[in-house]
């Protein structure tokens, strides 16, 4: 006997539910493929490491709430979007040619295809951090770092602390969700191409303002 009509219609919904569920499943190939393209490390990264000497934050979340403005120490974030880079601003101290360079790196970023990931952090006057590498997967982004002194002709306080930000520029596109981060480091670095190993400690050497360099290497 030739199947009615609804057994025949029957049969291909439950093999189209069937079919969804085994896309969505743990093994599925392009499950794997997805997680993937958001799982990475970069060891050349795109890092900007702009410096507050007189504060203890650099980036300030500039949202409005309610028509009001109050702005906030921004933490470390995912940013997703032009619209929420548009949301941070530099602190008060941050010298105007970092308040440039930071605005520039977020607005030339491409949020189709990318991700920033800010992260506050701290460093001596005058040492400088050399990002070795960052790492990402779906909430979590850690990165690999080492201390160097600054050349001796920037400026800086000897024993002084500053505030510092990092801004990576992640060639993913992730969430905004971020359960963790972390880094891990040494002091000094293994390799460095200054050549001088000793700033007086109760020196002040004077120098530029920033030490923004090539890719932003202020620290």
């Amino acid at each position: 006997m030739s199947p009615t009509r609804r057994t025949l219609l029957r049969g291909g919904v439950l093999g189209a539910v069937a079919a969804l569920a085994g896309c969505s499943g743990p093994d599925d190939p392009e499950s794997e493929s997805v997680r993937r393209r958001t799982s990475g490390t970069d060891t050349d990264p795109t890092v900007l490491k702009p410096r507050n000497p007189n504060g203890d934050r650099v980036l300030l979340d500039g949202s409005e709430v309610d028509g009001d403005r109050f702005p906030l120490a921004v933490d470390r974030e995912l940013v997703t979007s032009a619209e929420r880079a548009a949301d941070l601003l530099a602190a008060e101290g941050v010298a105007d040619a970092d308040r440039e360079r930071i605005r520039s790196f977020l607005d030339e970023t491409d949020y189709d295809a990318e991700t920033v990931y800010v992260s506050p952090a701290g460093v001596r006057s005058c040492e400088r951090l050399r990002v070795a590498s960052v790492s990402w997967d779906p909430g979590r982004v850690e990165y690999e770092y080492c201390r160097e002194l600054r050349p001796p002709d920037e400026a800086c306080e000897a024993d002084a602390r500053v505030a510092l930000a990092l801004l990576f520029r992640l060639s993913v596109v992730l969430d905004g969700r971020l359960n963790g981060s972390g880094s891990s480091g040494r002091s000094p670095c293994r390799t460095t191409g200054t050549e001088y190993g000793v700033i007086d400690g109760n020196a002040t050497v004077p120098g530029n303002d920033t030490a923004l360099g090539d890719g932003g290497d202020s620290p």
